[in-house]
């Protein structure tokens, strides 16, 4: 997929994000754009609805091959041309969200999956929500290389400054911040530190000094 925004030829964006996460959205986009009957895929004219079907567009399913094949990072202007081409969407919040959670799903692995399962009972839930908290700022990190991160404690949330998300879709509002609000969602579920909305107070798209996201939690009974 060629880098071509402006800002990623002007050398805005720097460092290298794991191919995992750029492979995920993609796979989300594809996923969602595939209808769940198999017989609408025969109406639907691709030149006409190209927006519409893009995660089934032979420029994505080439993609997401050569990020299979390829493995090891990407760099993080080619990630910012993804974002850009994804922030066209009606849909693009969705898309970055659900992005979000299943980059974390995934990050814990099986085992990781069935220790929390089986053993987050002993954990105490004020420990379960800094490890959940920690979860989202490693994530956020490999995400974001280049960017300034920091847990907002007094505010139980978490700060980007200058990051990739928001600089690849400014233009759009920077919906590519709900791949982070998705990040948190999921990691609080996992470690189920207490399920609640995470809401975006404020974001550099919109004028804000750095992007911040707050979760006030619900919590999850121990029993």
């Amino acid at each position: 997929m060629p880098v071509d925004s402006p800002r990623a030829q002007d050398g805005e964006f720097e460092g290298e994000v794991p191919v995992h996460i750029p492979l995920v959205l993609l796979l989300t986009l594809r996923d969602l754009d595939t209808p769940e009957d198999p017989r609408e895929l025969e109406e639907v004219d691709f030149s006409l609805n190209l927006r519409r079907r893009l995660g089934l567009s032979s420029v994505v399913l080439k993609q997401i091959r050569r990020y299979e094949e390829d493995g090891g990072d990407v760099h993080a202007a080619e990630v910012a041309s993804l974002f850009e081409l994804v922030a066209k969407r009606i849909d693009a919040r969705e898309i970055f969200a659900a992005a979000g959670r299943r980059v974390t799903h995934e990050a814990f692995g099986p085992g990781g999956r069935v220790a929390l399962r089986l053993g987050w009972r002993l954990i105490p839930l004020r420990l379960r929500r800094i490890l959940a908290w920690r979860r989202v700022k490693k994530i956020a990190r490999r995400l974001t290389p280049s960017s300034k991160i920091w847990l907002a404690r007094d505010m139980n949330g978490l700060a980007i400054k200058h990051g990739l998300p928001v600089l690849a879709t400014a233009d759009r509002g920077g919906s590519g911040c709900e791949i982070v609000s998705g990040i948190i969602e999921e990691s609080f579920r996992m470690y189920r530190a207490g399920e609640g909305d995470v809401s975006h107070p404020q974001c550099e798209a919109m004028g804000g000094e750095y992007c911040l996201w707050v979760i006030e939690p619900t919590p999850t009974p121990d029993a």
